[in-house]
């Protein structure tokens, strides 16, 4: 997908990812008043409060996005988007200048939702629920932290807003966001929306314009639920052989199993640690499920300010998080519980919208294996988990082998086992999942298009342990592989 510039480089490609930050006004986080201290919050949020809007959320300046019948409008967030330069890893605030290739105005469209704490992922990453406008040069942009805005329905004007009171101002969220997560190049981190958000209904019409920006234009429809039209998975000619997708002599190669450890299609044959492995398949939007398994929500009750649930819980994660098998995942030096999470990952094959249980499992392409880590101390009850819990570098381990479906005739009923330096600390069955996974597919489905390379990462049983630089951790999945994964230490 390319978007329109607007200034005098090549135009860049959306990477797919677009980072929104969440209670960044100012006003806003002050009118909750005593309520930051109460349950379930019990604390101001200490980080940034940040959301991933997935590649299906993302349109353009006169598109039509469609509204729900229930409840039948929508919030209207206006942000600034900031877009990304160049890879921006650990960057100052003084130096965050420096990686802003510029600026476009965004509206974070979303059902209307009263907790910050774990709201359900169908309100806000619904198709064409983040519209972006043009992107203007950022030296043509003399302070974006002042910049005045205004959003018109049906030609009246509704509200006006500024880019200031921002709790993080512009280079501050940079500097925060990329303390613990990598921003890559045509990355757009949302400034965050003020409040109230003007609410607007079918058949009504939206005009956003911001000070230098120019303006950005969409109007809205009601939604439809007819499926998604059929269309076919590819495969490959033996349906059932695990592929693998490594870097060897500088060129990426599709690999199979052999005995001496992998083959490359062009024949030649290679041990397992000769190889960069990457993820098995080109990953699209990735889909992880909280306390999915009953033992594992037991494990975690102690710490659970809510346990009742109507529907899954579901976070969205970033593709800077993912890493290979045999890759390693860093350890903070102040973290005190790390852990792993050992998932059956389901990965869809073919567009799937409004798709119903019993076809649901037509769309699932095949499988591997996820190791999902989880950084426990930067846990808070904002927007529950918080990406820096769940988003980090390099914590999120797929592999070894993409898996057909077609090899694997009851993904329902398979052991998941983990090892930590050889001793098995964690053990269960995707036959214990709360939601299955043709519940997981309709579900998702019900609000948001699926696509081939999307991932269902489908929740771990209980047995989850600290781990430490230098630990091994292998995580197994009967029929699927093992996945090997080292933790290390920071490094200047």
């Amino acid at each position: 997908m390319v978007a329109e510039t607007g200034f005098g480089f090549s135009p860049w490609k959306l990477s797919g990812t677009v980072y929104g930050a969440l209670l960044n006004h100012a006003p806003q986080l002050s009118a909750l008043g005593e309520t930051v201290n109460a349950a379930p919050y019990k604390a101001a949020p200490r980080f940034p409060v940040l959301q991933v809007r997935p590649r299906n959320t993302v349109c353009f300046s006169g598109s039509v996005v469609a509204i729900p019948a229930l409840p039948g409008v929508l919030e209207i967030g206006v942000s600034l988007g900031i877009v990304i330069s160049q890879v921006a890893c650990r960057v100052s605030a003084t130096d965050a200048p420096h990686v802003i290739a510029g600026y476009l105005i965004a509206a974070e469209l979303g059902l209307p939702c009263e907790s910050h704490y774990r709201p359900a992922v169908r309100l806000k990453a619904r198709d064409g629920f983040t519209v972006l406008g043009s992107v203007i040069a950022a030296q043509q942009i003399a302070d974006p932290n002042a910049l005045k805005a205004s959003v018109a329905v049906d030609g009246a004007e509704v509200s006006t807003l500024t880019t200031g009171d921002r709790v993080r101002p512009v280079a501050e969220l940079i500097a925060a966001v990329t303390e613990f997560m990598t921003l890559q190049p045509g990355d757009v981190l949302l400034l965050g929306a003020s409040t109230p958000a003007p609410r607007v209904r079918p058949g009504q019409t939206v005009r956003i314009t911001m000070e230098g920006l120019g303006c950005l234009e969409f109007s809205l429809k009601p939604e439809t639920t007819a499926p998604s039209a059929p269309e076919q998975v590819k495969t490959t000619p033996d349906s059932t052989t695990p592929t693998a997708r490594v870097v060897y002599g500088g060129a990426i190669h599709t690999a199979t199993p052999h005995p001496l450890g992998l083959r490359l299609e062009d024949g030649r044959t290679l041990p397992e640690h000769a190889v960069q492995w990457l993820p098995p398949f080109e990953v699209g939007t990735i889909l992880a499920l909280g306390l999915n398994y009953a033992d594992h929500l037991k494990e975690l009750s102690k710490e659970l300010t809510v346990t009742a649930k109507d529907e899954p819980l579901v976070f969205l994660k970033g593709p800077g998080t993912l890493v290979g098998h045999r890759g390693m995942t860093c350890r903070p030096a102040e973290v005190q519980f790390m852990h792993y999470e050992c998932e059956l990952a389901v990965v869809i094959g073919k567009t799937a919208r409004n798709v119903q249980r019993a076809q649901a499992m037509d769309h699932v392409a095949g499988y591997t294996v996820c190791n999902d880590y989880a950084f426990r101390d930067y846990l808070e009850n904002w927007y529950r988990p918080n990406l820096r819990v769940k988003n980090r570098d390099s914590a999120t381990a797929l592999g070894p082998w993409f898996v057909p479906a077609s090899a694997i005739p009851n993904p329902h009923n398979l052991a998941l086992r983990t090892r930590v330096n050889g001793q098995l600390t964690q053990q269960g069955s995707t036959a214990n999942m709360v939601n299955d996974i043709p519940a997981l597919v309709e579900y998702l489905s019900s609000f948001m298009t699926l696509q081939a390379g999307d991932v269902i990462l489908t929740g771990t049983p209980e047995g989850v342990v600290n781990v430490n630089a230098g630990d091994k951790v292998v995580c197994e999945i009967e029929g699927i592989g093992r996945l090997t994964n080292t933790i290390v230490g920071e490094s200047p």
